[in-house]
Formats: C-alpha cells, structure tokens, sequence
C-alpha cells in the first residue's frame, strides 16, 4: 500500500466515521426523548437510557450501508474540491486505481457490521427486551404473548416464557399418523433440562400437570386422564429458538436465522421472514461495498464539481431509492413466493453494474 493508498483511505475512512458517528448520536438522541415517555413503576429514566443503549448497535448495523455512502461521497468529495483527485490522475493514477483506494477502507466496515450483526447487536437486542419487561413489572420477561410451535405430529401451546426460559401454562397436543389426537399433556410449567449430549434432542420436565390418553381400539372412544407432579417430555424446542418470540426476524444473527429457517421449512411452515432475513445479512457487506462504488461513479461524474450539501443530499436520495427498492421486493417476495435470494439480490446486482458501467464511460 502506497502513501496515496493510504492518504486516500484515511480520508475516506475519516468521513465514513464521522457520518456514523453523526447520525448514530441522533438516532440515539431521539430513541432517549421516545423512550422516555414510556417511564412508569420500576421501569425509570437509567433503565430507559439502559434500553436505548442495547439498542444502538442494532441501529448502527442497519444503517452501516447508507452512512457509508454517505461518507464516501463526503470524503471524495473534498478531495474532488481540492483538485485532489485531478492531480492524482495527472500522475498517472486511473479512476480504477483510485477506486481500489477507496474500497480498501470500506472492508474494515464491513468487517465491522458483520461483527455488530453477528455477535453484539442480537444479544443485546434480546437482553434489553427482557431487561424491559421485568422493570415495567410484567410476570414474563421474554413473551407478552400466547405462542403456537409444531414439533412434527406434537402441536406445543404455552402462555408466556419467564426470565429463566421456563415455558408458563403449557398444553402439548399429540396425534397419530391418521391426525388422531392421542394425548393431551397440561402443566403449570416446563423447565428446560440441560444436556451434555449435543446430538440429543431437547428435553423438558413438565409440573403440576395432568395427562390425558385416548384409545381408538375400541368403537368407542376412551380416555383416561392422570395427574403427575413431574413429566419429563421431549420437545424438539430448545431456549434458543425463543428468541423468536421476542425480536423479529431481521434483528437475529446470521447463524441463528439460517437455523430457524430450515427447521421452519423442515416442518412446513413460513420460513420466508427468516430466509429474507438471513439474505439481507449475509449480503449486506456486498451491499455496501457497492453503494461505495456508486459513490465513486458519481464524484467522478455529476457531482465532481458539485457543494458538500449537494452530494449529502445526492446520497440520502439514492439510499432512500435502494432502501425503497429493497423494500418493495422483500416484500413482492413474501406475497408471492420467489426467492428470497433474488429479492435481496436483484438491487445489489443493479447498483454494481450501474456503477461499473457510469465509471467505465468515463475511464
């Protein structure tokens, strides 16, 4: 890496942070004014800034593409003013070179957003729900909602999740091959039952509940119904998996949203929100990497000789295009069920050839 490499990513770079750190402290600031007004009982002014804390790498993460954007154009921008860029064509550098310049800081933030959403925003989007619910005193610390799971011929129904994990107000369904119900367990509570075998399925011990069996053996249906203290039960649902009663799809990790698709698609249920999800994430470094390239096209075309506030501008409006675009293609897809992968894709692929072809023109 020459000196201008690294004249070139400083700048760059520096802008790119800046942007970031910018829109990063009002997004913050305005996520502490809203949450303020939700204050009452044990949930006060520390555990709101706390919320709104865990919060922001999530934020961050979401807006790593545009603000990146942002910042490239800002960064090349100035040296564009300041004849930079001509001198450094002069010397024999092509806009390819220079662009090479630019996308090398672009990995570190990419590099960044892959670590932000993989391993520090779902964590601490999932505790800060949590921690929220038990300030402001509610009896669940994950899930305020009943909740339906199917585990192949076992339909799961329980009330709440506590802090703990423990499943509140269970009822298990089981059916036979001819869609015959044939027990029915009911319990006050399921605790989950922790196994150094990974390739054992999950196990949970029901209590304080009461098991009804039914026999088809005979023209008429009996059943018989007996009381227990404690049942230990197999369940193909592990704490892991309820985390998707407490943030949506497209605020998990990589890791965990191929997991939950598959298993949603093993059992044939809905596994498009957590397919888009997974897509969006896994491609959002090729995403920014090209709104970068767009960024490029541009100062060395329309905007070479255009104010700073020209180009912010220029860049807010073509994030907000290809967010939009974005967008209205997840959503195309969840109603009509092409690919996940095209729909997140197809703007990628867009940008990249419009800004190979609008730097090419010009080389």
């Amino acid at each position: 890496m020459t000196k201008l490499d690294r004249y070139i990513g400083k700048s760059v770079l520096g802008a790119m942070l800046m942007v970031l750190l910018l829109l990063g402290g009002l997004d913050w600031l305005f996520g502490v004014i809203d949450e303020l007004g939700e204050t009452e009982g044990g949930y006060g002014s520390l555990q709101a800034l706390q919320f709104v804390l865990f919060k922001t790498p999530r934020h961050l993460y979401e807006m790593l593409p545009y603000t990146t954007l942002i910042g490239a154009l800002a960064g090349l921008g100035t040296l564009a003013g300041s004849n930079e860029l001509v001198s450094m064509q002069a010397a024999g550098w092509s806009k390819w070179r220079i662009t090479r310049a630019v996308l090398q800081p672009t990995l570190l933030v990419m590099l960044l957003g892959i670590v932000l959403g993989e391993f520090v925003a779902p964590r601490l989007e999932l505790q800060a729900e949590v921690n929220k619910a038990l300030a402001q005193g509610e009896t669940v610390g994950v899930s305020r909602y009943r909740h339906w799971q199917r585990d192949q011929n076992r339909f799961i129904h329980f009330n709440a999740v506590d802090a703990n994990n423990h499943l509140l107000g269970v009822t298990v369904l089981s059916f036979d091959a001819d869609q015959r119900l044939q027990q029915q367990w009911r319990a006050e509570r399921a605790e989950f039952i922790a196994t150094e075998d990974a390739n054992a399925l999950p196990s949970w011990r029901l209590l304080n509940g009461q098991l009804l069996e039914f026999n088809y053996q005979t023209q008429q249906v009996l059943n018989t119904q007996t009381t227990f203290t404690e049942q230990r039960l197999t369940l193909d649902i592990d704490p892991a998996l309820l985390q998707v009663l407490v943030i949506d799809a497209d605020r998990m990790s990589i890791s965990n949203l191929w997991r939950f698709a598959q298993r949603f698609s093993q059992q044939g249920l809905d596994a498009k929100p957590y397919q888009l999800g997974f897509w969006k994430k896994a491609l959002q470094p090729l995403n920014t990497l090209v709104l970068v390239l767009i960024a490029v096209s541009f100062i060395f075309g329309p905007l070479r000789s255009a104010s700073m506030g020209s180009r912010v501008f220029s860049a807010i409006c073509l994030g907000l295009s290809v967010f939009i675009v974005q967008r209205l293609l997840e959503n195309v897809s969840s109603v009509y069920g092409f690919s996940a992968l095209a729909a997140v894709l197809v703007p990628i692929v867009a940008c990249l050839l419009a800004g190979i072809v609008l730097i090419s023109r010009r080389v």
